[in-house]
């Protein structure tokens, strides 16, 4: 009996907490828009995007197509970490973006991870607060989200992991203001070049990153070139990261790699970007593992770093290594493969890459 009621006690606390999201963020009747000043994407101040000339939510510009190996090309056109912050004294917020329809969900990620919105709220002086989330209609593409406000917090709006929307947009009551968010501590960027991890895993949602945590803890720009399958550090990929003013690149793609592939391409690639930014910091990363020791990997990735600092320290002062061991619990829980991390791995990780940033930056 005792457990008949807990049972009962659970039940109607899912069945809480489900009618409480239907509430806060449910579809926008069409009479109700007419109500709100709307902003398109194209008006937005938006984060994340490394190359102003790329179309309007993806990731690399036209150029690089014919460059870049296609796989990598397909992958850029994706919004990942690409966002809208903004202030507003709007006691309501509208969300709505439009994605292709007839994509496949990873089996392994939720619609909202894949291809819907994420909304955090900020006090002033505060820290981010998830507000809520939301996926697009699976037959129409169509998302929209009305999400109650309070006045003057500060709101953060990421737009897709894994699609390419074909239009985003913001509403607020009609005459209430609505203006950029405060600048950053830091004037440029951080970069972080990887793997399928750094294009967002397995998370469940956009915001959840470990990438996007971070930022949000540190309070920075950061530009997510993560290619699922595709961080191979192909020379070109060293041009890309330098046509970008950063504050600093972050170069994560072992888990891409073979041990070959490491030790042909690592020290070229890293000696190229070094060349083309010499006085931005370079953050070099150990492919991020649950288990008490590195991956092959990362044993020669290791050896090629300790040369380059051997060979002259002044020169690669501002080359730093964060490795794989340090990323993650030693608990298989943390992946959901042995590879990817889920939450639980990310939350973990955030914190941990967040010091080894502030560390380099000095912030």
């Amino acid at each position: 009996m005792k457990n008949k009621k807990i049972v009962h006690v659970l039940l109607a606390c899912v069945l809480a907490g489900t009618l409480l999201d239907a509430l806060a963020a449910r579809p926008v009747p069409k009479a109700v828009t007419e109500d709100y000043d709307w902003r398109d994407g194209k008006a937005l101040t938006l984060e994340g995007r490394g190359f102003p000339q790329a179309t309007l939510y993806s990731r690399l510009p036209e150029k690089w197509k014919d460059v870049v190996p296609k796989s990598v090309w397909n992958l850029s056109q994706t919004s990942i970490d690409i966002n809208a912050r903004f202030v507003t004294d709007s006691d309501e917020v509208v969300v709505r973006w439009e994605v292709p329809t007839g994509y496949r969900p990873h089996p392994q990620i939720t619609l909202n991870g894949t291809q819907g919105v994420d909304v955090y709220k900020r006090a002033t002086g505060g820290a981010w607060e998830h507000a809520v989330a939301g996926a697009p209609n699976v037959e129409t593409g169509v998302g929209e989200l009305r999400v109650p406000w309070t006045p003057g917090e500060e709101c953060l709006v990421y737009l897709p992991m894994r699609v390419l929307p074909r239009s985003f947009s913001i509403g607020v009551k009609k005459g209430k203001n609505f203006s950029p968010a405060h600048p950053h501590r830091l004037a440029k960027p951080v970069v972080h070049y990887g793997t399928s991890i750094v294009h967002g895993g397995r998370a469940d949602r956009a915001g959840l990153t470990f990438t996007s945590i971070m930022a949000r803890e540190l309070d920075i720009d950061l530009i997510n070139l993560g290619f699922p399958g595709n961080g191979r550090m192909e020379l070109a990929l060293a041009d890309i990261l330098a046509e970008i003013d950063a504050a600093l690149y972050i170069v994560d793609c072992e888990w891409n790699m073979t041990p070959k592939m490491v030790e042909e391409r690592y020290e070229p690639f890293v000696r190229k970007l070094k060349g083309l930014r010499p006085d931005t910091p370079i953050l070099l990363c150990g492919g991020c593992t649950e288990k008490p020791f590195p991956r092959q990997q990362e044993v020669i990735s290791q050896k090629i770093f300790d040369k380059l600092k051997a060979e002259d320290p002044a020169k690669w002062a501002n080359l730093h290594f964060l490795s794989g061991v340090d990323q993650l619990p030693n608990n298989s829980d943390c992946t959901t493969d042995h590879c990817h991390p889920n939450v639980y791995g990310f939350m973990y990780m955030a914190p941990v890459y967040a010091k080894a940033v502030r560390k380099i930056l000095g912030l």
